[in-house]
């Protein structure tokens, strides 16, 4: 059933046309292209202009983010050199790798998540946090190993999603809604909004901002007795709010505390872009994915003249609960839930000013745990020992501390600088776990220790550009797996596979150059880099099992390039790509046997060879419309085909997506389509079915600030 009448194309495409008409024509020639103001970000843990920070990292402001349509982390990835889905089963059960470290989606992530401060881990399950993209401050994606400053995980690079401060001295809000129809599915909405209060003029300020979203569905379920119609149907919804305390002309304090909410029909594995076949079992016991978030945290900031001093405190409780159902007739289900509680503490101290010579201490302290409810291959009830590949409950136990620091020192009028860091790492991590089907009980437990340096050496050719060369180690810690993941190694492998699995870490190289050229005509990142992998946790699925074996080595070397053409004011063109080659270099001999996809100079699954995303915009006043402004945005998103583990490989994606809105005062308009061309591929395929792209998405979205 429709949840409401659908937009109509014809007034879509009326609506493109009026807005096109009304532009005016392109009179401004590249002399007369204004800079944009300089964009700050903290991705060295201290503020600075986003040209001088000698990494690999873009920063999309929450303006951008709207005039996009970006509204979660798949949509973001598709803008970033190098970063692609491992997988997307459903929102915050996804896996995104970063320059070609990927490992399937068991073990720690390879990608570090923070959320301001706070970091986002799960142990031994590689996702990203549930999250919706709204009224947020920027966005900051760092390419690369940043195991120095972000420590364990953050192997192929860190995503930090920044929200937005209170304002302490005026009262702000914002609304903001959008209906959206998919071909040949349901409908769909959204409504969003903000609201910034006050509480003591300068003094105390609160920002509680929040949603729901409803997302159509688009696939069918061939059930036992009936087919029902767009059955995979996405609830989710947010709210977030920040206290914002100004203790003392130099002391502030901010209070946070985030819940996330999605619930998905079904899930996004299926057997074809459309349908799920006959993969219920019995018809009334739905398939679902649920995944939930609690974030709370505390921020206290204290500028001590020559140094700002930083502590941040945090508790994460989340949940991963589904049900699933694979394969012809429902013999394959997973019945399973993962919680997760970590309480993190971080106290750093940086050093303030101008000056040659900068300096960051810091300390890191994290006790975190990650329960697990499994029943895999299973069509009876999971409590009935019959036919069970997994049966388990069982829990993991982490707590990690960490030493930090980094210095630079700047020569020859501070156009060239040179910087040195190092991370001491340590994490206890625990296991236990009982096994239904024989109530056997497993006890284990190992310490995991690593020292994460990183070397750069920058130089600024002139006020406007910026050449850096790196090298960095990046760390991921051990974990465990079950016993009945371990005798499955061991079975297929002829050999004795322990539970716990190794650590495994990364050396990276990287030459890179960013910067404006011909007076801001042209803005150009680019990068060339070679990360040697080592010890990988390779995944391997046998018997319908995913495990964990440290099997060897790999290579990923690449090129990202990001280039933004302004011939005119209001008017630019970009491009954003990669091009990546991520091999096996050496794996052990009876992983190979059973695995010849990872034999060496094989691609490593989940990694595209290239992609690539090509935009246009343009922004313009209304010449007879006082206070009024458009724009329109045009791209086009190409990904290259990917890997499963079990050799099967993904489609291309060709996508082309358009957006254009009018505002006047404090309003905004937009209409918007995705996927203009509705073509259905598989993202990614492996041997439960595929997860597809979305159909055709046409759609508008009304905002207002007041």
């Amino acid at each position: 059933m429709k949840k409401f009448a659908k937009p109509s194309a014809a007034i879509f495409g009326v609506s493109m046309i009026a807005l096109l008409i009304s532009a005016p024509a392109f009179a401004q020639t590249a002399n007369d292209t204004e800079d944009s103001d300089v964009i700050v970000v903290t991705a060295q843990k201290r503020e600075q202009a986003l040209l001088d920070v000698p990494l690999a990292i873009q920063a999309i402001s929450g303006t951008e983010l709207e005039e996009s349509g970006i509204g979660e982390l798949n949509d973001l990835i598709e803008s970033i050199p190098g970063a692609s889905s491992v997988s997307r089963t459903a929102p915050g059960f996804e896996t995104i790798q970063i320059r070609g470290i990927a490992s399937g989606t068991t073990g720690d992530a390879t990608v570090g998540y923070y959320v301001d401060d706070v970091p986002f881990s799960v142990p031994n399950l590689q996702l990203a946090p549930p999250s919706r993209l709204f009224d947020l401050q920027r966005v900051e994606v760092l390419r690369g190993p940043q195991g120095t400053l972000y420590g364990q995980g953050a192997m192929g690079g860190t995503i930090r999603m920044i929200t937005a401060s209170p304002v302490y001295d005026d009262i702000i809000g914002r609304f903001q809604g959008e209906v959206s129809d998919y071909a040949g599915g349901d409908s769909g909405f959204a409504v969003d909004g903000v609201l910034n209060v006050p509480v003591v003029n300068d003094r105390v300020a609160l920002r509680v901002s929040g949603g729901y979203e409803l997302v159509g569905g688009f696939a069918d379920a061939v059930l036992p007795t009936a087919t029902t119609k767009n059955v995979n149907d996405t609830r989710s919804w947010n709210i977030r709010g920040k206290l914002g305390i100004k203790a003392s002309e130099n002391v502030s304090v901010e209070l946070g505390a985030w819940r996330v909410v999605n619930d998905l029909d079904f899930r996004n594995t299926m057997d074809t872009p459309e349908l799920y076949n006959n993969t219920t079992g019995p018809i009334d016991r739905p398939n679902y994915v649920r995944t939930t978030l609690s974030l709370f945290s505390g921020v206290i900031k204290a500028d001590l003249g020559t140094a700002e001093l930083t502590s941040s405190t945090s508790y994460i409780d989340s949940l991963l609960d589904f049900d699933a159902s694979f394969l012809t007739g429902g013999i394959l289900r997973n019945d399973s839930t993962f919680k997760t509680k970590a309480l993190t503490q971080e106290v750093r101290l940086a050093s303030s000013g101008d000056g040659a010579f900068n300096w960051l201490v810091g300390a890191y302290y994290s006790d975190g745990s990650i329960e697990s409810d499994i029943c895999l291959n299973v069509f009876l009830p999971c409590t009935t020992v019959f036919s069970v590949n997994i049966n388990s409950t069982g829990k993991i136990d982490t707590k990690a501390w960490a030493l930090f620091g980094e210095a630079s020192y700047s020569f020859l009028d501070d156009r060239l600088t040179a910087t040195i860091g190092g991370r001491q790492f340590r994490d206890k991590r625990s296991t236990r776990g009982v096994n239904r089907n024989g109530n056997t009980t497993t006890n284990d437990g190992d310490v995991f220790k690593s020292f994460n340096p990183r070397f750069n050496l920058s130089f600024k050719a002139s006020e406007d550009f910026l050449i850096y060369g790196s090298v960095a180690k990046g760390f991921r810690s051990g974990s465990f797996q079950t016993a009945a993941q371990a005798a499955a190694a061991s079975t297929a492998l002829g050999v004795t596979v322990d539970t716990a699995v190794q650590p495994d870490s990364v050396w990276s190289y990287e030459v890179g150059a960013k910067g404006k050229l011909f007076g801001g005509l042209i803005l150009l990142d680019t990068a060339i880099y070679t990360i040697d992998w080592k010890n990988i946790q390779l995944q391997s699925t046998l018997s319908g099992v995913a495990t964990l074996t440290n099997g060897g080595d790999a290579r990923s070397r690449g090129i990202d390039l990001g280039i933004t053409l302004r011939p005119a004011q209001g008017l630019s063109f970009t491009a954003v790509g990669n091009i990546n080659e991520a091999e096996f270099r050496s794996v052990f001999p009876q992983i190979v046997a059973i695995n010849p996809l990872a034999a060496p100079g094989q691609r490593i699954p989940g990694v595209p060879k290239s992609s690539l995303q090509l935009t246009a915009g343009y922004k313009w006043d209304f010449a007879n419309w006082t206070d009024a402004n458009g724009f329109i945005t045009g791209g086009y998103t190409f990904s290259n085909s990917q890997l499963d583990s079990t050799g099967l490989v993904s489609d291309k994606l060709n996508e082309f997506n358009i957006r254009t809105g009018i505002g006047k005062d404090n309003w905004k308009f937009q209409i918007f389509g995705e996927n203009l061309t509705n073509k259905r591929v598989a993202i990614t395929r492996g041997s439960l079915g595929i997860q597809p792209n979305a159909p055709r998405k046409i759609g508008a979205r009304f905002s207002v600030d007041f």
